[in-house]
């Protein structure tokens, strides 16, 4: 990669293949987060997949000599074993808590759908909890674990401190992640990379606004990507089909990086 790591990737995977030829994936947001990220603390990737995030933030801290730690979480099996060899690869042991579940509201054993990579051949690649039958149809199944983040970062990572940025990418499943750490957010407050895929919600008939708005804790400010530069909106319906936003609490805009998101207010959004 770009920055030095090195990932181990499935060319019949769409998302890794292009980064196998450009030694890039998703350079902006991986960017930003390391613009503001405090190395003492922790960084959270839920849905880390084989591990583009968790390698990155993992050799930043190293690099940085840092005390901080990265936790990710990751249910596919497959995804899991490569984010482990990844991490290993590029020695970063020390820095990476790796968790072979996703986080939900509720905890339990159920199955996720293995999607377009794995008809492809793929052992890795895109898998999302079920939806709805008619979107999951003709996909294979895997099971899989769920946890309450609420749950396991008292019982097993409280002792890390302080979670200062979180990046969420769990393919319609962020509103009941977000549900399940309801009090580790309201307490740490961290910032919050969420990937807003509409296909998933237009398939759950969640309608974005009325859910997400009352479990995104107390001031909290959205951004989205505009031409490279974090535009203030007040709609995740202003979203894209595929988007991402940062939700950032409004007392860390005093704070050192975030004058990005300073004075970036679109009144078309």
């Amino acid at each position: 990669m770009n920055d030095g790591t090195q990932i181990q990737v499935d060319l019949s995977t769409r998302t890794e293949r292009l980064s196998f030829y450009t030694g890039k994936y998703d350079t902006f947001f991986i960017s930003t987060i390391k613009s503001l990220f405090r190395t003492e603390k922790c960084f959270l990737d839920i849905g880390a997949n084989i591990g583009f995030y968790t390698v990155a933030m993992g050799n930043y801290l190293k690099k940085n000599e840092s005390s901080g730690k990265v936790v990710s979480f990751e249910p596919f099996t497959g995804n899991y074993e490569r984010l482990m060899q990844n991490v290993k690869l590029n020695s970063l042991e020390n820095f990476c808590l790796i968790g072979n579940y996703g986080l939900s509201d509720q905890s339990s054993d159920t199955k996720i759908t293995l999607r377009e990579d794995f008809k492809h051949g793929s052992n890795t690649g895109n898998a999302a909890i079920q939806t709805n039958e008619e979107m999951d149809k003709g996909f294979k199944l895997s099971p899989i674990k769920l946890k309450v983040l609420d749950e396991v970062w008292e019982k097993e990572f409280s002792h890390l401190g302080k979670i200062d940025i979180i990046k969420m990418d769990i393919e319609g499943h962020e509103d009941f992640c977000l549900k399940g750490g309801k009090q580790t957010i309201e307490s740490h407050r961290p910032s919050i990379l969420m990937e807003v895929n509409k296909h998933y919600y237009e398939a759950r008939n969640i309608e974005l606004d009325s859910v997400f708005l009352k479990i995104i804790p107390e001031n909290y400010n959205i951004y989205k990507p505009v031409d490279f530069k974090w535009k203030k909106i007040n709609s995740l319906n202003k979203c894209l089909k595929i988007d991402n936003v940062f939700l950032i609490p409004e007392e860390k805009l005093q704070k050192q990086g975030y004058e990005i998101f300073k004075n970036n207010i679109d009144n078309n959004l």
